[in-house]
């Protein structure tokens, strides 16, 4: 496809630390430079100065990510949309800011040219209960962006054991990231070397006070603060099982990115992760500490139920989340 002279500015909260918002930005940017001028502007990150309000006066479309973070930016910085808009939601915002204060928030939804939503439910959720157009509200899964890392660097130091679990997820409340510790006490009977590892940002400092508690107390408990998104495939080859434990998720990058490597996934069970997972097809589903248990016994003790995950979990995304088919679909936007 020819590269259009339509000039994107791409409004994300977060884009040099590895975060979702973060990954789903640099995707985004990487799939559609080739078609569009996309320039990125990491509103929690970088200073509103005259350099961003020139690229503001360039841009045919403003993109934006996270509604309810920008709107508070936004009226921190007095800015004004004077140009037609996308807005993005992951998902967060929509449980929950928007539920909190729908009169702040939704004003920026319903002067968008189109809000763009990852699964289903979210979109059913802004058409019922915030009466927004089934005309303006469009889903576009996210596919996957893992950059090649240089095996070349000094590997990463992860923890010995095994089974190894992985738990990908920035320190936060919502995530909660120590859930699965009962499950996995339950589970030293039957794997008694097993070791989980938590890798994400400190985002929250109690939160991160626990989890060094935590590893304090137990010594199959291991933390990895942030690391590049180049280096997490990295992790994906070491673990041999993926979990989610957040109490709410948009679509989980971890999930995906693990799936297209052919890892097994159990997740919470959440608006977001039920839109990716069909419980015993390709995942795993929980919601109590006993289902966690019983599901990480049943993938790790029989090798063709960990083989039938791995191998359906890869064809869901090669179904529906390749990053071709997400870069044509906000392609159409742009250009309506």
């Amino acid at each position: 496809m020819k590269k259009t002279n339509l000039n994107v500015l791409f409004f994300t909260p977060f884009y040099y630390q590895n975060r979702g918002n973060a990954t789903t930005a640099r995707r985004i940017e990487k799939g559609l430079s080739r078609e569009v001028e996309i320039n990125i502007f990491p509103y929690e990150e970088k200073v509103y100065d005259s350099s961003v309000k020139e690229r503001m006066e360039k841009a045919d479309i403003f993109h934006i990510l996270h509604f309810a973070r920008f709107v508070k930016w936004a009226e921190k910085n007095q800015v004004k949309l004077d140009k037609p808009y996308i807005v993005t939601s992951g998902g967060t915002d929509i449980n929950h800011s928007l539920i909190e204060d729908e009169e702040r928030y939704l004003p920026l939804l319903k002067k968008a040219k189109a809000v763009t939503v990852f699964t289903k439910d979210a979109k059913e959720m802004l058409i019922n209960q915030y009466r927004l157009s089934d005309e303006v509200v469009h889903v576009i899964p996210q596919s996957v962006y893992l950059p090649a890392h240089d095996r070349s660097r000094q590997p990463l130091p992860l923890p010995m054991g095994t089974p190894k679990l992985l738990l990908p997820a920035g320190l936060r409340p919502v995530k909660d990231v120590l859930y699965a510790l009962r499950s996995i006490l339950m589970l030293k009977t039957n794997f008694p070397e097993i070791t989980l590892l938590i890798v994400g940002a400190n985002l929250d400092h109690h939160v991160y006070s626990q989890v060094q508690d935590a590893v304090k107390k137990y010594n199959w408990l291991h933390y990895l603060p942030e690391i590049e998104l180049s280096r997490m495939r990295e992790l994906y080859e070491w673990t041999d099982l993926v979990i989610n434990t957040s109490f709410t998720e948009g679509q989980s990058t971890s999930l995906l990115e693990a799936m297209s490597l052919r890892k097994p996934v159990i997740a919470r069970i959440n608006i977001g992760n039920c839109s990716i997972i069909r419980h015993n097809e390709n995942g795993m589903l929980f919601q109590d500490h006993e289902e966690l248990y019983h599901s990480v016994k049943k993938v790790l003790s029989d090798k063709k139920i960990y083989n039938h995950l791995c191998e359906t979990g890869y064809q869901t995304i090669l179904e529906n989340h390749t990053i071709e088919t997400e870069v044509e679909s906000y392609l159409n936007l742009y250009t309506k």
